[in-house]
């Protein structure tokens, strides 16, 4: 055998050599897309017996199921409709540190949600053409965080971590379900 066939069949040999890690490694990235995408439905409950709801206006993804009749992601408020107005206070803090709630929560170039924010000063603003008891859950679905006795944004409640709600400096257990009222002053803690 020649010198030159021995190089060829060595190049040839590279050659499927490179081919296969490649598709090998096409293959290995193919199937971690796959697996993410998959836990990805799962985790937001997007497969076909999942119960969550993306709102048709937005692509994103809602994490509640509010009750039937909840305006809170169905109507946009105009000024002249508004038969319902009050303003709660809401702070929440994480083992101690404050977290800012973001301005703009609720209001679009589009729609104005019945409960929105305005600022970064943590005032909830319910202006409302229906009277209707709105409550934190609300709020939540509109920021579309998490919060419930055992959730608080990206945090879970645990034997070492709890949450716990004041509400005019009052203990609450209400949570998600405590209706808002005008004037409130609602702290929210992880400790």
């Amino acid at each position: 055998m020649s010198r030159k066939d021995r190089n060829t069949r060595r190049e040839r040999r590279k050659k499927s050599e490179g081919r296969s890690r490649g598709d090998w490694l096409f293959g290995v990235g193919l199937f971690v897309v796959v697996i993410l995408v998959a836990v990805t439905s799962v985790w937001y409950g997007l497969g076909p017996k999942g119960q969550q709801v993306a709102e048709q206006q937005s692509t994103t993804i809602r994490l509640y199921n509010l009750p039937p009749g909840d305006p809170t992601l169905t109507t946009c408020i105009s000024q002249s409709e508004i038969v319902m107005r009050l303003q709660v206070n809401l702070r929440i803090a994480i083992n101690g540190t404050d977290i800012k709630i973001p301005a703009r929560i609720g209001l679009s170039s589009d729609c104005t949600r019945p409960i929105h924010t305005r600022d970064a000063s943590g005032t909830i603003y319910v202006e409302s053409p229906v009277d209707y008891p709105y409550t934190l859950r609300d709020f939540f679905a509109v920021w579309n965080q998490i919060f419930s006795k055992d959730r608080l944004l990206f945090l879970r409640a645990s034997g070492s971590h709890k949450i716990v709600m004041t509400v005019d400096g009052q203990p609450n257990t209400d949570y998600e379900n405590h209706v808002l009222h005008d004037g409130e002053q609602i702290v929210i803690s992880y400790t």
